[in-house]
């Protein structure tokens, strides 16, 4: 059935891995461990309304990959319109009615948006908006499965012809300058990248939808009073060429970009789930009670662009307990039952 084949395989049998995968893997896990986070946890949704080429902005900060050479439009209300400025790379943009246009360069790399609203009144303060820009590497850049030296591989044939799983037409190109570059209130570009071991540059294919629907799940989590103001990203995007070499199911919503694997982390960061339900033990149950505040919480009511999976994961020798979301645009559902 459609809605159980993307579920994720992530080391549940290590004996999967070969032996230079498997190093590889243990030492992305040990780094995963020491990241730290805050338990200060704050939602900073958009202060007003704009959108990027039609996909409304929810936070004040976001990014938005686009092809080289191609119109970024940004549009806001009519009634904010007048009030609105945007700078790229601190040149202003020239508005049009209520739109802004921008021309992305040929040249594949980061600009940053500066988006500020005027006050109505004098007593009032600027709000201000950031979207990072990628201009990203065409997909017709991949020869014999690599860009630029990066293994990629082959995508599949997309899944039953649906559009969701179509190849990417561009890949992110990620230097060490952009690991720390934040993408969302609290993410940052580094944590979703494939687990392989490479070089620079190395290339990523990520969905703005993914990190709208995981700070959403984030601002939940803090509401239910588990105080943390992130999630460790146990797996973002997976290359093809992993993904095969992981022995996950070839359709993996991970290869398009449009998934994570998520825990909690905080007290103690020791790179496993925290005792989030409170019960005094750190198991799978606490697994349960993420799926269960994420199933809850999606579908929202006129955002079908976060619809997507949900499955569950108890523990193993290589990590402990998570979940995995996406936003493949389907509902699908696994791993968990109902105590």
């Amino acid at each position: 059935m459609l809605n159980n084949i993307d579920r994720c395989k992530l080391c549940r049998e290590p004996s999967w891995l070969s032996k230079g995968i498997t190093t590889a893997f243990f030492i992305v896990l040990l780094a995963i461990s020491t990241e730290s986070y805050s338990q200060e946890f704050v939602a900073a949704k958009a202060p007003f309304s704009v959108q990027v080429n039609d996909r409304t902005v929810y936070h004040s900060i976001s990014f938005e990959p686009v092809m080289p050479e191609q119109e970024v439009v940004f549009t806001a209300p009519k009634s904010l319109a007048s009030r609105l400025s945007i700078t790229i790379n601190q040149t202003a943009l020239t508005r049009r009615q209520s739109s802004f246009n921008w021309r992305a360069p040929a040249k594949p790399g980061l600009h940053t948006a500066e988006i500020s609203l005027t006050p109505e009144t004098k007593k009032g303060q600027i709000q201000k908006m950031t979207v990072q820009l990628f201009v990203m590497v065409p997909a017709s850049k991949v020869k014999d499965g690599y860009l630029n030296g990066y293994r990629i591989g082959n995508y599949p044939v997309p899944l039953r012809g649906l559009a969701a799983y179509k190849a990417p037409k561009g890949f992110i190109e990620v230097n060490a300058v952009h690991l720390d570059t934040q993408i969302s209130p609290n993410f940052t570009l580094g944590r979703f990248l494939s687990k392989q071991t490479s070089g620079y540059p190395k290339y990523l294919v990520l969905q703005p939808t993914l990190l709208t629907k995981l700070e959403e799940l984030l601002q939940e989590v803090n509401a239910k009073g588990i105080k943390t103001n992130s999630f460790v990203i146990m797996s973002g995007y997976r290359t093809p060429w992993y993904n095969q070499a992981i022995k996950n199911v070839v359709s993996s919503y991970h290869v398009y970009g449009g998934a994570a694997d998520i825990y909690i982390d905080v007290n103690p960061q020791d790179g496993r789930m925290d005792d989030i339900n409170k019960d005094g033990k750190r198991d799978r149950a606490d697994a349960a009670y993420l799926y269960q505040i994420a199933n809850s919480l999606f579908p929202r009511p006129n955002r079908p662009e976060l619809t997507g999976g949900l499955g569950e994961y108890g523990s193993n020798s290589a990590h402990g307990p998570f979940i995995h979301v996406d936003v493949r645009g389907s509902r699908a559902r696994w791993g968990h039952k109902k105590q």
